[in-house]
């Protein structure tokens, strides 16, 4: 346990699940993306959209989406920044009773690219995680350096990965592999005991079959 389950974590109101949560939820979607983007669909789901609204849930999802942290000043003015700045958000709430009461699918949009599904929840207290990409089922939190990965799914991709990563030293706490056997790809999400470097990342974006290598660290808050 750490003194941020105590007392909370610095951040914008007025609350923690719907503000700070969804802010958090923003950011570890845009970390995950790494790409830029113009065009992003927010999907809101029962407490989030029942209330979300009058808690300042949209302008902090957006400005996480533009990278500001929780307790950024920016986060009450994030739709009008993302205005300016060229970039068009859009809002849906619906109700399903089989979704968690704080649920929001960010979906990017892109020219020439499918769209990129990422899916979140906010678990009270300025916490929160993610629970889908691309329709497959995840879990992280950002209380873990990260290593997201997609290949093309063949004999020997994940003992590449592993033995690159125990050349640097770096142990694997936890992995997770979907499959999808219609396109031959996999999606991984390691969770590693120290963040991946740069040659290392650099080594894995050059690996043929490796179509995308992003390094998340560890949440600020959580070192």
């Amino acid at each position: 346990m750490s003194i941020f389950d105590v007392i909370g974590p610095v951040m914008i109101g007025p609350s923690s699940s719907h503000t700070a949560g969804a802010a958090k939820i923003g950011l570890l979607a845009r970390n995950v993306y790494h790409q830029s983007f113009k065009k992003v669909s927010i999907t809101l789901y029962n407490s989030f959209a029942d209330t979300g609204p009058g808690h300042g849930t949209l302008q902090a999802l957006v400005g996480g989406l533009l990278g500001f942290s929780m307790d950024d000043e920016r986060i009450p003015c994030a739709l009008e920044i993302a205005k300016k700045e060229g970039i068009q958000f859009d809002f849906t709430f619906l109700e399903d009773p089989e979704k968690h009461p704080n649920y929001v699918t960010i979906t990017i949009h892109q020219d020439q690219q499918p769209p990129f599904y990422i899916s979140g929840v906010s678990i009270g207290g300025g916490h929160a995680k993610i629970v889908d990409i691309n329709h497959n089922k995840v879990e992280f939190s950002g209380k873990h350096n990260l290593l997201i990965l997609e290949y093309r799914d063949i004999c020997g991709m994940v003992g590449f990965v592993g033995d690159l990563l125990a050349k640097n030293n770096i142990n694997i706490a936890y992995m997770q592999i979907s499959r999808d056997a219609n396109e031959e790809r996999a999606l991984a999400i390691l969770k590693l005991d120290a963040p991946v470097p740069c040659d290392l990342l650099d080594a894995l974006k050059s690996k043929e079959g490796i179509h995308t290598a992003v390094a998340i660290p560890r949440w600020k808050e959580d070192l």
